[in-house]
């Protein structure tokens, strides 16, 4: 019997030999790696070699949801996409919501790794318990929203699939995984990875349920955090406008980055076209991922005008690359912009700072309308700005430049572009700044997956967003020393959370001891706080030493002067700042216990954390 929680089943394709094993993993393994990302890093770490090719048929693509993911607890609704990544060549994770976790559990499984290339286009259909590769010549060439149409019109409104559009078939680093029309599985270029795959689509359907080892007691709980989480300021505003609803504050104080981070506030005075009310003024119906109370998702219109569009509401991040960044106070091109991602397969984050990149190329005169095919990259050009979207999407003109991210555009450009190509190791950085809340500057560099912005931490004690009562100690943004053990405790907490199922939002606003009472109540295996944080510290050295073994160590990795304050901005909210990122990295790996020069846990950290396996890798 599998543990209650989780279906029992992890399918293994082999594309090339088109062959699918399911196996049941050992219990064991389902409790100490708790799914998601966990259990991918457990998979991935034993079946890859190391330094295969990121786009090659070697190179592992897994799908994982967690112990939570399809059960009644709060936010149980993500699953995550897995694999060596295209764009930084070291762990790659994309996390999504939506209902296509939910639906592959429902269809029987917990996860399903590919390895190999298939012949021809292909994808997955799981069916209560049965998997069966099928052709998917016909869906080649299609768009998200297309797949997602298709597939409910052949399999049932109830079905699921996670597909890849035209710029992951193309392996552009800039793809994503899209569900649900346009819930995306957007970082670490993995849309790349499934396309060089040939894998247009996973597909579930079925009625299968996970077992819950205490129903009556996880519903009482449950009770309890609704009442909780209603009380929470940070509910209120994501049920009423979602993420939308901080863009302007986030762009006032400067924890929105503007023009390429080298703006301030003064420069984008007119973020409220873009934020809140205006965002909601073009919402159609609100949306919810599957069976989530908070609801902070909706679906946008713009139904005249030349932007034209009609999709998923805009979440913070994208308002911030295309609007912020871009010094684009438009709220109808952002809104068309993110349509032609999501029906594309496009990461909107990445896409919006790449273009940030070339904007300020423009400024600069490195590039000139020659390069763009006549477009004019002016800051804030609306049009321009949706034109090259389509190009990197429609891989075109000025846009094939720009398709793999700033880091290779930057390449192909040359003449000292670098410079202004804001990128951490190949990946472009989110839209939280350090300058503000300096804790996220170690995120960045040392998660195993950079430039990373849904990966928590003691930024998030400086935001006011980390779980009430996680940490009570006072921490003060500019004091760089003394955050490590703050550090660690809330990374290592949300990588719990996290593998198990749960969205970001549903771990700040409810109590630390939440994700540890769902855990028992549905495993019925009793897990404290102490519990939760060793199993964090387990998936995070795991993922970690996947960057050891190719060869790759965080601590080498470059973050650009720029988003650290250097040289620091003269005026606004950040004026002055400079981070000390060496302290807070130092801090933080000696809380760890990992050696504090080079990041490489010690065996004796190994050992703690039951990764004792590990250790030849690392130490001979």
């Amino acid at each position: 019997m599998a543990v209650p929680g989780t279906m029992g089943r992890v399918a293994f394709v082999d594309l090339d030999r088109e062959e699918i094993r399911i196996e049941q993993p050992p219990d064991e393994v389902y409790l100490a790696y708790l799914g998601g990302y966990g259990l991918g890093a457990y998979f991935l770490y034993r079946l890859q070699k190391p330094k295969v090719d990121p786009l090659g048929p070697e190179n592992h693509l897994g799908f994982f949801t967690g112990l939570l993911t399809g059960t009644p607890a709060i936010t149980g609704n993500r699953y995550v996409v897995v694999g060596k990544s295209p764009k930084t060549q070291t762990w790659g994770d994309a996390n999504s919501g939506g209902t296509f976790g939910p639906r592959m559990k429902a269809a029987g499984f917990d996860g399903v790794i590919f390895r190999g290339q298939a012949k021809r286009p292909v994808y997955l259909l799981l069916e209560n318990g049965s998997a069966r590769l099928l052709p998917a010549d016909d869906w080649w060439g299609k768009d998200c929203v297309e797949i997602d149409e298709i597939v409910r019109e052949q399999y049932g409104a109830e079905a699921g699939s996670a597909c890849i559009g035209l710029a992951g078939e193309r392996q552009q680093l800039l793809a994503a995984v899209i569900n649900d029309k346009g819930r995306a599985a957007g970082r670490s270029g993995l849309g790349a990875l499934m396309g060089s795959k040939r894998l247009k689509a996973l597909v579930a359907v079925g009625d299968m349920t996970p077992s819950l080892a205490d129903r009556d007691g996880l519903e009482k709980s449950l009770e309890e955090f609704r009442r909780f989480l209603r009380n929470q300021d940070l509910y209120k505003v994501l049920h009423e406008y979602g993420t939308a609803g901080i863009t302007a504050g986030a762009v006032a104080t400067q924890d929105c980055p503007i023009k390429n981070w080298a703006g301030r506030p003064d420069d984008f005075p007119t973020a409220k076209n873009i934020s809140d009310d205006a965002v909601i003024a073009i919402q159609r119906r609100k949306y919810a991922c599957w069976r989530c109370p908070i609801g902070c998702g909706g679906e946008t219109e713009i139904s005249d005008g030349p932007f034209k569009s009609r999709t998923h509401k805009p979440e913070y991040e994208t308002l911030g690359s295309f609007g912020a960044m871009l010094l684009n106070d438009n709220l109808a091109s952002i809104n068309l912009c993110n349509e032609i991602c999501n029906r594309y397969g496009l990461d909107t984050i990445s896409t919006g700072c790449t273009i940030a990149f070339a904007m300020e190329c423009f400024e600069r005169g490195i590039i000139t309308e020659a390069d763009t095919d006549g477009l004019k990259l002016t800051w804030g050009n609306a049009e321009a700005i949706v034109e090259l979207t389509r190009q990197i999407a429609e891989y075109r003109g000025f846009g094939k430049v720009l398709a793999d991210g700033a880091k290779r555009a930057a390449e192909r450009i040359g003449k000292g572009s670098e410079e202004y190509a804001m990128h951490i190791a190949g990946e472009e950085v989110p839209m939280h700044d350090p300058r503000l809340n300096p804790g996220i500057a170690t995120s960045y560099k040392m998660d195993a997956t950079p430039a990373r912005h849904t990966q928590m931490s003691a930024w998030t004690i400086e935001a006011e967003f980390a779980p009430p009562g996680l940490w009570t100690e006072k921490i003060e943004r500019y004091k760089y020393s003394g955050k490590g053990k703050a550090h660690a405790v809330v990374s290592n907490h949300f990588h719990a959370a996290s593998a198990a199922g749960m969205c970001l939002f549903g771990w700040s606003v409810l109590p630390p001891t939440a994700i540890c009472d769902c855990l028992t109540h549905v495993t019925g295996k009793t897990f404290t706080l102490e519990d939760v944080l060793t199993l964090g510290a387990r998936i995070a050295t795991l993922r970690i030493a996947f960057n050891l073994r190719e060869g790759i160590r965080n601590v080498d990795l470059k973050v650009p002067g720029r988003i650290l304050g250097n040289p620091p901005l003269p005026s606004g909210p950040v004026a002055g700042v400079t981070v000390d990122l060496d302290t807070q990295v130092r801090e933080y790996l000696e809380a760890m216990g990992w050696d504090p020069l080079t990041g490489i846990p010690p065996r004796a950290a190994l050992e703690r954390v039951g990764l004792e396996w590990v250790i030849p890798d690392l130490h001979g």
